[in-house]
């Protein structure tokens, strides 16, 4: 046991020192006229407020350029699958629905970069949400159309987000996300293209 914890002590220091020395040294710098294509996964999906259940984990791709070193414009793409189920009013079953959403935004963000391999950062996104929903109880019916409910509808969405990203080496970055968008909460890697 003793030799157990003198190696975790260890193992603990020299990641100590890794990490106090990729400080000082730092990966890579954030600035202006570069480029990051990225991709990520939704931890919590918007539609959890549904008490839906996630048939696919929510997934987004993007690319962000820096135009100077505390702004950038980008455009994302995401994509989620989950199922429901509701018991309308008045009605005596329950109906399942299937529901798939693909979101295109184009987006705008300020920069907070302090550290070299650290970028803190903000912003507004803007464009439009493709909503498919099928019925597995059959066609739809009055009390869809009661509720408002379409198989197909579109809708412009906005929203905002704040998000962290480190780089772990020259070209790649691993990133957090908080926000509106196709999950609350998103986490992912990215990749400097130029």
């Amino acid at each position: 046991m003793k030799l157990l914890h003198a190696l975790l002590i260890l193992c603990f220091l020299h990641c100590t020192t890794s990490l106090c020395g990729q400080y000082y040294k730092p990966a890579r710098i954030f600035k202006k006229d570069q480029a990051d294509a990225w991709m990520g996964v939704g931890l919590l999906p918007t539609y959890t407020k549904d008490a839906s259940r996630i048939s696919v984990l929510p997934v987004s791709i993007g690319l962000d350029w820096l135009v100077s070193d505390q702004f950038s414009l980008g455009a994302s793409g995401g994509y989620s699958f989950y199922q429901i189920e509701k018991l309308w009013p008045g009605d005596t079953a329950i109906r399942r629905y299937s529901t798939q959403t693909l979101q295109i935004m184009g987006r705008a963000a300020a920069h907070y970069t302090r550290a070299d391999n650290l970028d803190l950062y903000g912003g507004i996104q803007l464009g439009g949400q493709f909503t498919l929903i099928n019925s597995l109880n059959g066609p739809f019916g009055r009390m869809e159309e009661l509720h408002g409910i379409k198989p197909k509808k579109f809708r412009m969405q906005y929203g905002a987000f704040f998000g962290v990203r480190f780089a772990v080496s020259r070209k790649s970055v691993v990133w957090s996300e908080f926000g509106t968008g196709i999950s609350f909460i998103q986490v992912g890697y990215g990749i400097k293209v130029f």
